[in-house]
């Protein structure tokens, strides 16, 4: 029994020494890996091809390889690694309209403003062939919107109270275009899937570390030392960190590519920016607790933690000028889900001139 929990002691050593220095590796270059945003949006769509083949493929040629150097015990580990991955995945994916609607007490439109955001999100969702969207009115002053779905509860469009109030229909329309656009493209579906990697590739690396520390487990191969079991899980948990890494950048190629259909489908690109910009006001100036809603921040229209220079004297467009101006900090970009503000108003700047033809 204390050999199991000395065992476990040096797992989680090992664990923090890794996930800490792969992270600050990352951190180190992160202004060489960020990037910047898509000049078009074929740009854009080649960026997401490349990110999710690259991402599939390293995955199963680490897998693949894995499992036949540790042989035939190497293989019951990766099926259950595979099992408790997905599985953990499925349950979030099932019952997430059931959970964020009790966190963050989503309910049916009934005001006439409510009824009217409600109208525009499904005039929205029918030009798009989405087929229907359950809209919802998320009762929390954040300004935000945010879209979720599942086989079991279908899809929905969630809308805060605190949206409602500081934008008009145009920039509704517009950020209605967005969260639409996160449903026709299937996003939630592609993220999830893509989750399970470095899920899976995080718990396999800790049961090869465990497996190791305790003497080598059900390694079949005569010529692995507890030691090389050991060191190898290291590494699959040191993967599982580039691997998230990797997702967090599809996730923000996903939410320009949602913009993308915004502007395409409204016709409004503009309205999209000043939606934006007056979102990223009220968040900045309201004195938002943004942890309390941290669960969906993902899912948000606006990454509420980014912060750039501005102010709310200033009219919107004078805001989206100066917003596009602004330099970003790479290191915040590498961890959030969304690509900073300045980045998503120049990429529709970028759009728009490509749509028309220019250079």
């Amino acid at each position: 029994m204390f050999g199991w929990l000395i065992a476990y002691w040096w797992l989680l050593l090992i664990e923090s020494l890794v996930v800490g220095g792969v992270t600050g590796i990352f951190v180190l270059g992160a202004h060489r890996l960020v990037g910047r945003e898509p000049r078009s949006l074929a740009a854009l769509k080649s960026g997401m091809i490349v990110t999710a083949l690259a991402t599939v493929t390293a995955y199963f040629a680490l897998i693949v390889g894995i499992a036949n150097y540790l042989g035939a015990g190497g293989e019951g580990l990766v099926v259950g690694a595979a099992i408790l991955s997905a599985g953990i995945i499925l349950v979030q994916w099932l019952f997430s309209p059931w959970i964020i609607g009790l966190v963050y007490r989503t309910r049916d439109p009934v005001s006439t403003r409510e009824r009217i955001a409600a109208s525009i999100v499904e005039r929205i969702a029918s030009r798009s062939g989405v087929g229907e969207v359950k809209v919802k009115i998320a009762d929390i002053p954040l300004p935000n919107a945010f879209a979720y779905s599942s086989p079991l509860g279908g899809k929905h469009i969630a809308i805060t109270k605190g949206l409602l109030n500081i934008l008009d229909d145009d920039e509704l329309e517009a950020v209605a275009g967005h969260e639409v656009g996160h449903l026709k493209h299937r996003d939630v579906t592609w993220i999830l899937a893509l989750s399970i990697i470095p899920v899976m590739v995080y718990f396999l690396g800790r049961i090869l570390v465990y497996s190791g520390l305790l003497g080598g487990g059900d390694s079949r191969r005569e010529d692995s030392s507890p030691l090389l079991i050991a060191a190898i899980g290291a590494v699959l948990i040191a993967l599982s960190v580039v691997f998230q890494f990797l997702i967090a950048h599809f996730n923000r190629l996903r939410e320009y590519y949602a913009d993308a259909h915004s502007a395409l489908a409204t016709g409004k690109p503009r309205a999209l920016q000043r939606a934006l910009a007056k979102i990223y006001l009220a968040v900045k100036d309201g004195g938002y607790n943004s942890e309390k809603y941290s669960l969906a921040s993902p899912l948000f229209i606006v990454a509420p933690l980014i912060d750039v220079l501005g102010g709310s004297f200033m009219s919107v467009d004078d805001v989206i000028e100066a917003l596009k101006r602004e330099e970003e900090n790479p290191i915040m970009e590498l961890f959030s889900t969304h690509p900073p503000i300045s980045k998503r108003l120049r990429f529709l700047d970028n759009l728009t001139v490509s749509l028309r033809g220019g250079t």
